[in-house]
């Protein structure tokens, strides 16, 4: 295991600063698309409101009797409505208001009466960004006035510093709004979300520098919504890891006990076999009724000891490839089989005693082809359908069943011709079917046992070798009338 010690980022890297910099971020962002619009609508309402002001400084001429002011007045409404002059077309006359040092020329005409959306947002960014003083004829008509036509000059420099103010407004105001919204998102979501997610990995470090640490579990609370739904499943999983874990440590404990043990208990038993195969040749009757059970039951503890130790080892032995054929490798585990549990039938299974005449209560039925070659470790192999056909036969089972399918698959991401050839080997019974516990826990060692005295190590273990070799083992059905195991390994082309 890692032992590198984890711990919490710091704050300017945590989950809380971004949350608070993409608030503050996503709010100035919207408060651009705002700025442009609000921009152009200063404008034209500035333009505008000169307009009127320039309507009521020729409101002061008209009122004369003959149209005529003094220079001082003249200027001084002029100033006032901050515009250099002014025109006031009747239907019958035109009146000019006007400052002595007016501009000789006009820079840019402005219609308001005529304008789009637009073009306002264009025009208004650009006086924005003026640096020149030009001079502005703006037409349009008074709010007071909606009848008449005015024009008005006014030195663009003014608008652009007024523009320019507004702006720096605008950002203000934003900045305050996007710092008071995001402080309120942040605090909401650092409370709903970040806290508890701060929370949960502290827990999940806690929980992965001591998983067998009882007080590491999370507790997974009340809260009903996502991270509740994470909390009990992150709970679960830790439960499970530590049930896994002990397991794993008890096992741990049990191959180093069955490695210490095996061979003293191996000397043991073959010492006790030889003397029991003495006792077949005993004279008494009763003696040499007795010797098949005890040889069995010793052929029996010889065989958990072997199972037990060969899955203690954390990793299977590596493989030792050699070619042969499917059918050679199975009609020899037959074979064995078949003489390991008839051969006591056909001799008594007392050495020179008279043969009885019970018929072998075993039968293993093989349909391969000749020609299946397989490139694996013989072995292996060996020892995994050794185990498929010897336990239905144990279980119960008269009649084991060996058939086979043959299968090509394309590659996966090869366009080409090639192929993945691969066979699929049925192992059917006319056994009781397997129980339900033994179901459940099929291939878990010393739980998936389907009968009576078994380890539950051998499914285990073939499926551990099969998987060696790229396979998969698989329970393909089960019932009253039997089971039916599959093995699928890959072919060579």
């Amino acid at each position: 295991m890692n032992n590198r010690h984890l711990k919490l980022p710091p704050w300017a890297k945590s989950l809380s600063a971004r949350l608070l910099v993409l608030t503050v971020s996503f709010v100035m962002l919207a408060e651009v698309f705002v700025f442009a619009p609000s921009v152009a609508r200063f404008r034209i309402d500035w333009l505008k409101a000169h307009l009127d002001s320039g309507y009521l400084a020729a409101l002061a001429l008209e009122a004369t009797p003959d149209q005529m002011i003094p220079d001082d007045l003249e200027r001084e409404l002029l100033s006032n409505a901050g515009i250099e002059a002014v025109i006031l077309r009747r239907e019958d006359r035109k009146l000019l208001l006007q400052r002595d040092d007016m501009p000789a020329k006009v820079d840019k005409d402005v219609n308001l009466s005529d304008f789009s959306i637009p073009m306002a947002l264009m025009e208004g960014l650009a006086t924005l960004s003026q640096t020149e003083n030009r001079v502005l004829r703006v037409v349009g008509m008074p709010s007071m006035a909606p009848d008449f036509e005015i024009e008005v000059l006014v030195h663009e420099d003014r608008l652009t510093e007024a523009m320019r103010n507004f702006g720096w407004r605008v950002f203000g105001l934003s900045l305050m709004i996007s710092f008071f919204t995001a402080g309120l998102v942040y605090f909401a979501l650092n409370r709903l979300l970040v806290r508890p997610m701060r929370t949960l990995t502290s827990d999940m470090i806690r929980f992965r520098e001591d998983p067998q640490d009882k007080a590491s579990l999370i507790n997974p609370g009340e809260r009903d919504d996502e991270i509740g739904v994470a909390r009990q499943e992150l709970a679960m999983m830790q439960q499970d890891i530590q049930a896994m874990l002990n397991q794993r440590r008890r096992l741990a404990a049990l191959g180093t006990a069955a490695t210490k043990i095996s061979h003293d208990l191996r000397n043991a038993l073959a010492t006790s076999m030889l003397m029991t195969e003495q006792l077949a040749k005993s004279e008494d009757d009763e003696v040499r009724a007795v010797v098949p059970r005890l040889l069995s039951s010793m052929e029996r503890a010889v065989y958990i000891s072997e199972q037990t130790l060969s899955f203690a080892r954390e990793t299977p032995p590596p493989r030792d490839l050699a070619t042969f054929t499917l059918i050679e490798l199975i009609e020899e585990i037959r074979d064995q089989i078949l003489l390991q549990k008839c051969e006591p039938l056909l001799d008594g299974g007392m050495g020179d005693a008279p043969a009885a005449n019970e018929p072998c209560p075993a039968r293993i039925e093989i349909d391969l082809p000749d020609d299946v070659m397989l490139e694996a470790d013989y072995d292996m192999l060996f020892r995994a359908f050794s185990n498929l056909m010897r336990n239905p036969l144990e279980a119960g089972a008269t009649t084991v069943t060996i058939s086979h399918k043959i299968q090509t698959e394309p590659e996966k991401g090869d366009e080409s011709a090639k192929a993945r050839r691969s066979i699929e080997v049925f192992i059917a019974d006319n056994g009781p079917g397997l129980p339900e516990k033994a179901i459940k826990n099929l291939f878990v060692p010393f739980a998936g046992s389907g009968r009576q005295g078994g380890t539950g190590l051998g499914l285990a273990i073939a499926r551990e070798l099969i998987s060696t070799h790229n396979g998969e083992l698989r329970l393909t059905a089960t019932g009253p009338d039997g089971a039916v195991f599959t093995v699928k390994l890959p072919l060579g082309n």
